[in-house]
């Protein structure tokens, strides 16, 4: 897939939306991307993603050079040290970027200003207990990053009912 149809697939961004993932029964978090370097996320979902995800392979994509065709998405193993080396990263030409699973279950989105991280419901479960062996979830992470949900519409659909 290629960004533009990945965010579609995944994702939806239409301001008023009732959801933020096109795909059913998903819900995730959302972090300051920022805060993160390359990775735009701390280590410990990194790691919670990659071991949620059965699959060996990631796809990343992103955006190319304006007037040009977009790029189509790189293959990756996903894995923390080799992910800021990884040959022709779109992460590395492109502000904004999609990374999913083989088999589609789990996708995070790099945007302009923030992270989002889906995935499917029973994905989401594996990875916040995953998290929880860190003293954190989903849910917290997203606290801590951007405050109270209640405060924000968009993350309410986010995490949906993320595990506290």
């Amino acid at each position: 897939m290629k960004v533009t149809e990945a965010r579609r697939f995944f994702f939806i961004e239409g301001e008023g939306a009732t959801d933020v993932f096109a795909r059913e029964n998903w819900r995730g978090g959302v972090l300051n991307r920022d805060k993160y370097g390359w990775h735009r996320m701390p280590q410990v979902l990194w790691e919670a993603l990659r071991d949620a995800s059965a699959d060996s392979a990631w796809w990343i994509c992103g955006y190319g050079v304006v007037g040009e065709v977009e790029p189509g998405a790189v293959s990756f193993a996903f894995d923390w040290n080799f992910f800021p080396t990884l040959p022709d990263n779109p992460a590395k030409t492109s502000t904004e970027w999609v990374a999913y699973n083989d088999s589609r279950t789990i996708a995070v989105l790099a945007d302009f200003d923030v992270t989002i991280v889906g995935a499917y419901q029973p994905f989401a479960d594996q990875i916040d207990r995953l998290l929880a062996m860190s003293d954190t979830s989903l849910r917290k992470l997203t606290r801590d990053d951007m405050g109270d949900e209640n405060e924000w519409g968009f993350i309410t659909a986010l995490i949906k009912s993320a595990i506290k």
